[in-house]
């Protein structure tokens, strides 16, 4: 028996550059109360920096048959000013609420990855607050646990396959 197809599509933020803004707002209304500093205007900024097709950073989003906005992840070179010995990172892997539960998480992280080991990325790292048990599941192993924004924060990584 075979799976029915998923109903989004995967592809370069360079390539939608108009999802910018609704996806600034999506991030900031997820992460505002934890990162203030992290305005809708900066991350709005920050996605613009990250449409690079061929270098960090990069990002990947997901959008319905439609085009809707459906979800995100990103590469990038700091994503914890704690530790700027570690890079780069998979990060700002959000997928948007009513959309969760149904594999696109994983698949913004496979697309997100896939994109660091073709530019020649040897080793990833992400934090964490709540899905180390998600990320374990997606093929992540634990470096540490610190405490990061007030938070039990758990560092992974995850290294090219050979």
């Amino acid at each position: 028996m075979t799976s029915a197809p998923p109903s989004w599509r995967i592809q370069a933020l360079a390539k939608r550059p108009d999802l910018i803004p609704a996806l600034a707002e999506a991030l900031w209304e997820c992460w505002g109360a934890v990162f203030p500093e992290k305005t809708v205007a900066v991350r709005t900024a920050g996605l613009h920096a990250r449409t690079n097709p061929d270098r960090l950073p990069t990002t990947v989003v997901a959008t319905a048959t439609d085009g809707a906005l459906l979800g995100t992840a990103s590469i990038l070179f700091d994503d914890m000013e704690t530790r700027p010995d570690l890079n780069p990172w998979l990060a700002t892997v959000f997928v948007m609420p009513g959309q969760r539960g149904h594999g696109l998480g994983a698949a913004l992280c496979a697309a997100a990855e896939a994109e660091a080991w073709r530019l020649g990325v040897p080793r990833l790292h992400l934090y964490t607050f709540d899905k180390r048990g998600y990320y374990a599941a997606l093929g992540w192993r634990d470096l540490e646990t610190v405490d990061y924004a007030g938070q039990p924060t758990a560092i992974m990584v995850k290294d090219r396959p050979v």
